[in-house]
């Protein structure tokens, strides 16, 4: 009962997030320091593996984003829980996070199973699972996804998947240049 009852309390808390994503309409223009927001993130991933996965990351130091801290941390958070949730024991985990030619580039790359091609444009859909029987086992709410889309959506960014079948998968997070701060740059 107690599992249940943390499950069905984080579907409440992912459907109101979605909730105020999709009711929101002016997104905040704060300068989003990602040193200490993918600081979090790995501290996160490790709390959540209990040490069962190889997780590094590979970051630009010089490379902030303008938005919402908030709504990115639940973003690229929903994504390195998704990986450590769906590969397996001593699998790898690299969280990347670089400037581009086009803007920026957050990635998440595991070593998991991988998802076969006729899902993945599907995967951004509420409650839409490739294996019922994985996430439940995982925990996951089957709305990290979207809550991912909606975010990336409001700071005019797209999610790329890449994935395969026993290879893994690579979710990015691709920004385009006027949301990436320039270094050492400030806000009026």
């Amino acid at each position: 009962m107690r599992s249940q009852s943390r499950r069905m309390g984080q579907i409440v808390e992912d459907l109101l997030m979605l909730s105020r994503l999709e009711t929101r309409q002016e997104l905040p223009e704060e300068p989003v320091a990602m040193a200490p927001l993918l600081a979090t993130l790995m501290k996160e991933a490790k709390a959540l593996s209990h040490g069962r996965h190889d997780i590094e990351l590979d970051a630009d130091d010089n490379a902030d984003l303008l938005g919402s801290t908030h709504e990115l941390h639940s973003a690229f958070s929903n994504l390195v829980s998704n990986a450590v949730r769906y590969t397996p024991t001593e699998g790898r985990i690299q969280v990347s996070w670089k400037r581009t030619s086009e803007g920026a580039r957050f990635s998440v790359t595991d070593s998991g199973h991988g998802i076969p091609a006729n899902h993945l444009a599907r995967l951004t859909e509420r409650f839409y699972r490739v294996s019922s029987s994985r996430s439940r086992d995982s925990g996951g709410t089957g709305l990290g996804l979207s809550i991912v889309k909606h975010v990336l959506n409001r700071h005019q960014a797209r999610l790329q998947i890449e994935s395969e079948p026993g290879h893994g998968s690579t979710f990015s997070c691709v920004f385009n240049a006027a949301r990436v701060l320039k270094p050492g740059q400030v806000l009026a």
